[in-house]
């Protein structure tokens, strides 16, 4: 950049009369907007300033202009030629102004005092500043779009910068926030870098940047069909999803559970007089108690897993076989008869689990149709030919809280590749739309349930093992603030509800409620990039991707006119 003065006698607006700590008041004397002189107003809401502190210059941005009250009706035409009103700003400190280097540094280096003089910052300039302080050595720069006041110049990010430490993307309906999802897409892939899309609803089927496109059904043209192995699920999730209740059917289904694990453990050679039935099912019924624990003993890995590694197709009639005394009236040493009772217990519990486990809509977790996920991603991980794999949830079911058990459970295996350090040297980010509706929630009832934490471990943990991950929602207020927390990089959209805006500023430090001012009038495809490697909040208007995502609404107008 060719080294200009950012002092320019040409594009003074004010003096500053006031100083706070991260805001300052000016003196606006050219503010006014009279008829005859509209176009030489200078001074307006949304403007970025730099502030000269004599050795130092700051970066501002106008966050309000206002007349004092004593003046209010100066500016009323209707009043003949009153007295010239005195406009006042307020004006936000963003950054300093590293004048050798031409950039801008996070961070006051100095404070203003009272009769420092404000200048109107030139957009060329400005935006050469902003790419000054953000240049990187590399071709994989992530081109997001143009500085709004940047005279043209983009804004670039290397990846590190902007996924490093996770991103969120925020944004109300028809802000821009799927647009911006598609046009993040088309930039890893010309990077070079590997995704996974987890799409709730569909919208990101034609993204030309994705490479494979999967879902849980066959329904999805284009889509190979997969389900994801029960095996990988815990035990918590079964309870979630089959809900015993009361005393009896809690403890007996954990019961069952143990002793197929021990089945699956024993392998068709258990303990001696530890019973089989059909090498599938233990018996308890009338057979003697301690060989069956010193069993357990002997497998005690494989029955303290926390994951179903066993044939949950055996759980229905591995629960009634539980259903014995605990004791024989005439051997102590050994399991009694049949509990009756215990067994209309559990009448309910074995025929929902047979009925469950055989659903259409459980058959993404318990069915084998098509290829398992997990294997899909793990050919994914060493396959150097895909960049982005989608997969569509679009037609997971909502009954027995399908979609959010089954995302949670995949989540969960992601995040144990990455603690086999799988992504140390291949980095991995997975993007998650509408994730307000699967983090933080607790689903199942009082006697069995399970957090949807996976996708929060991830942002808290994952970045230490190379997986990261882009949470994109419409309601940051559903995020649990110890999640948000975590992001690094925030891409804000238009947001008009006030807990949203208020969860954001939260969360990050750099966009205080100044900023935070700007966000409902954000116009669509227009967003404020926050993150701790930007010098300040800026606001940009994202690049068209290649393929827009369909996230159109229904056209009324055209259906309409077909009825007349």
């Amino acid at each position: 950049m060719t080294r200009r003065s950012l002092v320019d006698p040409d594009r003074y607006i004010g003096t500053a009369t006031v100083i706070g700590a991260s805001t300052i008041q000016v003196n606006l004397p050219k503010a006014t907007a009279r008829a005859e002189k509209r176009a030489l107003a200078k001074g307006a809401v949304g403007d970025f300033v730099f502030i000269d502190c004599e050795t130092v210059k700051l970066l501002g941005r106008i966050v309000e202009v206002k007349v004092p009250d004593a003046e209010r009706l100066f500016v009323e035409p209707a009043l003949g030629s009153p007295p010239e009103p005195h406009p006042i700003g307020r004006i936000q400190l963003l950054a300093s102004v590293d004048q050798k280097q031409e950039k801008l540094l996070r961070g006051l280096r100095a404070y203003p005092r009272v009769g420092d003089a404000v200048y109107r910052a030139d957009p060329a300039m400005f935006g050469e500043l902003m790419a000054n302080s953000l240049s990187q050595q590399g071709d994989n720069l992530l081109d997001l779009g143009f500085l709004d006041a940047g005279s043209g110049i983009r804004l670039k990010l290397p990846p590190e910068k902007l996924f490093g430490r996770h991103c969120g993307v925020f944004g109300a309906t028809g802000g821009g926030k799927s647009w911006t999802l598609a046009a993040l897409l088309n930039q890893i892939r010309t990077a070079g870098g590997k995704c996974i899309l987890f799409d709730p609803t569909g919208e990101f089927a034609d993204v030309a940047a994705v490479s494979r496109h999967y879902a849980f059904d066959t329904a999805e043209a284009g889509a190979t069909q997969v389900h994801f192995p029960f095996s990988q699920m815990t035990e918590d999730d079964l309870f979630a999803l089959f809900r015993p209740a009361g005393q009896t059917q809690g403890p007996k289904l954990r019961e069952a559970i143990r002793s197929l694990k021990l089945v699956r453990a024993a392998n068709g050679n258990p303990t001696a007089d530890v019973v089989f039935f059909e090498n599938r099912l233990v018996t308890k019924r009338n057979r003697p108690r301690a060989p069956f624990f010193q069993a357990l003993g002997l497998h005690r890995g494989a029955i303290q897993s926390p994951f179903c590694n066993f044939n949950i197709e055996n759980l229905a009639d591995q629960l009634h076989a539980e259903c014995v005394y605990a004791s024989d009236r005439d051997v102590q040493t050994n399991w009694g008869r049949i509990d009756d009772q215990a067994v209309g217990y559990c009448e309910g519990l074995i025929a929902r689990i047979r009925m469950l486990i055989h659903s259409s809509e459980l058959a993404c977790l318990f069915g084998t149709a098509g290829q398992s996920l997990a294997t899909v991603f793990d050919h994914f991980f060493n396959n150097e030919t895909d960049d982005i794999i989608r997969i569509s949830f679009k037609n997971v079911r909502f009954e027995h809280c399908t979609r959010e058990i089954l995302l949670n459970v995949i989540g969960r295996f992601l995040l144990s590749r990455a603690r086999e350090n799988t992504f140390r040297d291949k980095p991995m980010i997975t993007l998650l739309d509408e994730a307000h509706q699967f983090l933080g929630r607790t689903v199942g009832d009082e006697y069995g349930n399970v957090r949807l934490e996976a996708f929060g471990l991830i942002a808290k943990e994952g970045r230490k093992y190379g997986l990261t991950t882009i949470m994109a929602t419409q309601r940051p207020r559903d995020i649990p603030a110890d999640v948000i927390s975590q992001l690094g990089t925030l891409i804000v959209h238009r947001l008009t509800n006030d807990e949203d805006r208020h969860a954001v500023e939260r969360a990050c430090g750099d966009l205080d409620r100044e900023a935070a001012l700007f966000i409902p009038t954000l116009a669509p495809g227009e967003a404020v990039v926050v993150g701790p490697d930007l010098p300040a909040p800026v606001p940009v208007l994202i690049h068209e991707p290649p393929a827009p995502p369909n996230s159109k609404g229904p056209n009324y107008t055209k259906f309409w006119a077909t009825r007349k």
